[in-house]
């Protein structure tokens, strides 16, 4: 028996990560939606361990700059990657520095907490598609993820999970590898207790 799929559904599973992307980013009221989109987020006990900071238009070059002057990005292996930071930080139109802010609780514990901030990107990885947007979600490695966190001035709990980039895709229909049927990784699971 087949069902009918809701059409913004279909849009959602038609969600593929692009690089690289380019202008036409989301509108400011666009970019509202999409990261309002983070707080339906599940978030137990409301810790809302979510914090971002939206770098655009002149803002990624300055950002760059003052992470490529930065007294740790001064050794030769850090230098190396220079090229690859200059990617990562000003090559899409929007690019949101993705952090969990973990905070002791008695109910819920650090891997809730980071659950709950990847929750958040995905809700605005998928905002930003249904708003006809793209979106790449890349990691922020080592000494990337500290030199962010000390230029930026996130507080000390804050725990780097990464950037997410946004805009429309240079290379539209790029990324056309299957996508798993469920069945690869899912089971429906029946008890083996007799009746």
């Amino acid at each position: 028996m087949s069902v009918a799929i809701p059409q913004i559904l279909e849009t959602m599973l038609a969600r593929r990560s692009a690089w690289p992307l380019a202008a036409p980013a989301p509108s400011a009221g666009e970019l509202e939606t999409i990261l309002q989109a983070a707080a339906v987020a599940p978030d137990h006990a409301g810790l809302r361990p979510w914090h971002f900071k939206v770098v655009q238009g002149e803002d990624r070059q300055a950002l760059l700059q003052q992470v490529l002057q930065h007294a740790d990005a001064q050794t030769e292996q850090v230098r190396a990657l220079h090229g690859k930071y200059a990617l990562k930080l000003t090559t899409a139109p929007v690019v949101i520095v993705l952090a969990a802010r973990i905070t002791p609780h008695p109910k819920a514990p650090e891997f809730e907490q980071l659950l709950a901030a990847g929750a958040a990107v995905m809700n605005m990885l998928n905002a930003a598609h249904v708003l006809g947007y793209s979106g790449f979600w890349s990691s922020t490695p080592a000494p990337l993820d500290a030199l962010l966190h000390q230029v930026m001035a996130f507080d000390p709990q804050d725990r780097m999970i990464g950037l997410l980039n946004l805009g429309t895709p240079v290379n539209p229909g790029k990324n056309t590898a299957p996508r798993a049927v469920w069945q690869e990784y899912a089971q429906l699971w029946k008890s083996a207790m007799p009746e």
